[in-house]
């Protein structure tokens, strides 16, 4: 097990010290061969986590000692922000998504998704394919209508018509778009 603490003294020329446990006023010795990392000086108030042990005389001895890196900790806990934030993000759009598909399926109960995004790619060609269709006033049933790309383009851009009888959002289901 892993405990945290502080140094709470050192000897550089000795190269040992003392580090008190986090919490407690449990001490054990530091020699400086214990140091993971022995290119930083060992620096009184340092924040370290060790391992146990004891010496000769069963005193207690930090052993495994590194340094808690405070930037590494802070990269950490900005990483799992980050990580949380994009997770939140993600919940919204699946949120939306089944907003969405429970709106279509609410205002057109007998529509199903497929027919959904059939009408929205069918409607996309109709709009921008199609530059010879007019919205002419006198064309407002699926009987006056030549094809399902004029009847999604009357019905998107014309206002008035009458060609979506069970209001679903597909025109001329019958005549046109099967």
């Amino acid at each position: 097990m892993r405990l945290q603490g502080r140094i709470e003294s050192w000897n550089d020329q000795r190269g040992f010290g003392f580090v008190i446990q986090n919490g407690t006023e449990r001490k054990a010795f530091v020699h400086i061969s214990a140091f993971a990392d022995r290119s930083r000086r060992p620096i009184v108030g340092a924040l370290v986590t060790y391992g146990e042990g004891t010496d000769e005389r069963g005193r207690p001895r930090a052993i495994e000692i590194r340094y808690v890196d405070r930037k590494a900790a802070r990269e950490r806990r900005t990483e799992a922000s980050v990580e949380s934030i994009l997770s939140g993000v993600l919940a919204l759009g699946a949120i939306a998504a089944i907003a969405a598909v429970a709106y279509v399926r609410f205002m057109h109960p007998n529509s199903t998704i497929d027919a959904s995004v059939h009408k929205l790619v069918s409607a996309r060609d109709a709009l921008s394919n199609h530059p010879e269709f007019r919205c002419e006033p006198k064309k407002t049933y699926c009987s006056e209508m030549s094809s399902c790309a004029e009847a999604y383009f009357h019905q998107e851009r014309c206002g008035e018509t009458k060609m979506d009888g069970d209001d679903d959002g597909i025109p001329c289901e019958q005549q046109w778009c099967q």
